[in-house]
């Protein structure tokens, strides 16, 4: 199975989860995935075997697996980005899957997660895309005239969907970029 994430994007969801603990889900099983795949493409740390290995549990632990992770940076002097940086990653990869998302009702509940839950890394760019995006869930999905009202209820989906994607554009341009995401970290 290859991997989706980057170290570099996994790290960075790990600093992100560490202050938001809601958002641990499935971190341990794509470090240990990632950990796959290094050894798969021949990288023979045993650091890292090791990593890989706790995939033979249906859940690995979180401990051993940071253990192993925290033991593999530091074999290979990577550090942890800082909190603002991670805030940045997490959200690439979360407009990433929005994206993505195939269907009105997809989408519904990818934003619905940001409304939520209270968001805050002090990153300004964060904050206005994060605002941006409320305010297009309570655009698209509020009923306040009543079940069935809603704007994205009116819309063809594919509509709904570039809608979406265009309010995005300008924000993932930015974020996908390397070299903006080391400036907006600052």
């Amino acid at each position: 199975m290859l991997s989706l994430y980057t170290l570099n994007d996994l790290l960075g969801l790990l600093v992100f989860a560490r202050k938001y603990p809601f958002l641990r889900n499935d971190l341990d099983c794509l470090i240990v995935a990632w950990a796959e795949d290094q050894i798969t493409a021949g990288n023979d740390s045993q650091t890292l075997l090791i990593l890989a290995s706790l995939a033979l549990d249906n859940q690995p632990e979180r401990a051993e697996v940071e253990l192993y992770l925290s033991r593999h940076l530091s074999e290979q002097r990577i550090d942890l980005p800082p909190l603002k940086t991670a805030a940045l990653v997490w959200l690439k990869l979360f407009m990433r899957q929005l994206s993505q998302c195939t269907s009105i009702h997809e989408v519904e509940q990818k934003m619905y997660f940001l409304v939520c839950y209270w968001l805050e890394p002090d990153v300004k760019i964060f904050t206005a895309v994060i605002d941006t995006l409320k305010s297009l869930y309570w655009h698209l999905y509020d009923e306040w005239e009543g079940p069935g009202t809603s704007e994205a209820v009116r819309m063809k989906e594919s509509e709904c969907l570039a809608l979406i994607n265009r309010e995005m554009l300008p924000w993932s341009r930015k974020i996908e970029n390397p070299d903006w995401l080391v400036l907006l970290a600052r």
